[in-house]
C-alpha cells in the first residue's frame, strides 16, 4: 500500500512529507487502500474472521464508490505500484493485473456479456482518460492505451494502442 502511495506521488511530481499526505489523501489513493483491504480478505482463511472482513470492506468499498465513483473489485489480483491517477468513472474487474498499473478517469476494464473470461493485464500499463478494455483480452507488458480508446481483441507487449476500435499505432 505504501508503494502505490509513493509511485503516486513520483508520478504527479509531489515533493517532501507534504506531497506524500496529498497523494495519500487523495480519493484514488483511498480506493486503492479499500481494495487491498477487502484483496486481503480474500485471502483470509480464518471462517468468522473472513465473513466479519467481507462485511466491512463492501460497507467501505460501497462508500468509496458512492462518494468518489470508483470500483474496484477485490476479486482481481492488482500487484504492487497501483495508481489511480484522478476520480470519477473508474470501474476495474479483471482476472489479474501486474505491477505499475495505472488508470486515469473515465476508465473502464471489464468484462462483455458471453465472454468465457475477464481481461488481463501485464506489467507496466498505462490506461489514460476514457479508455476502454472488455472482454477475453490480455494487454502485454509496457503498454499505452490512449485516451478513449477501446480494446477488443489483444495487445501485445511494448507498444501503444489508439482509435476506436484500438489498432496498434507505435512499439518500442
Amino acid at each position: 500500500m505504501f508503494e502505490d502511495i509513493a509511485k503516486k506521488q513520483q508520478l504527479l511530481g509531489l515533493e517532501g512529507p507534504t506531497g506524500w499526505l496529498a497523494a495519500a489523501f487523495s480519493p484514488g489513493s483511498f480506493a486503492v487502500m479499500v481494495y487491498r483491504f477487502g484483496r486481503y480478505g480474500r485471502d483470509l482463511r480464518v471462517p468468522g474472521l473472513r465473513q466479519v472482513w467481507a462485511v466491512l470492506y463492501y460497507l467501505l468499498f460501497y462508500l468509496v464508490q458512492m462518494f468518489t465513483g470508483i470500483s474496484i473489485q477485490a476479486y482481481a489480483r492488482i500487484g504492487r505500484r497501483f495508481v489511480v491517477r484522478n476520480f470519477s468513472c473508474i470501474f476495474v474487474l479483471a482476472e489479474s493485473i501486474g505491477d505499475d498499473f495505472t488508470v486515469c478517469e473515465g476508465v473502464t476494464v471489464g468484462n462483455i456479456r458471453g465472454k468465457p473470461r475477464l481481461p488481463i493485464i501485464g506489467n507496466n500499463v498505462y490506461l489514460e482518460p476514457g479508455c476502454k478494455v472488455l472482454g477475453s483480452v490480455t494487454i502485454g507488458d509496457n503498454v499505452v492505451v490512449r485516451a478513449n480508446s477501446l480494446v477488443l481483441t489483444d495487445v501485445p507487449s511494448n507498444c501503444i494502442a489508439t482509435g476506436n476500435p484500438a489498432r496498434i499505432s507505435a512499439t518500442a
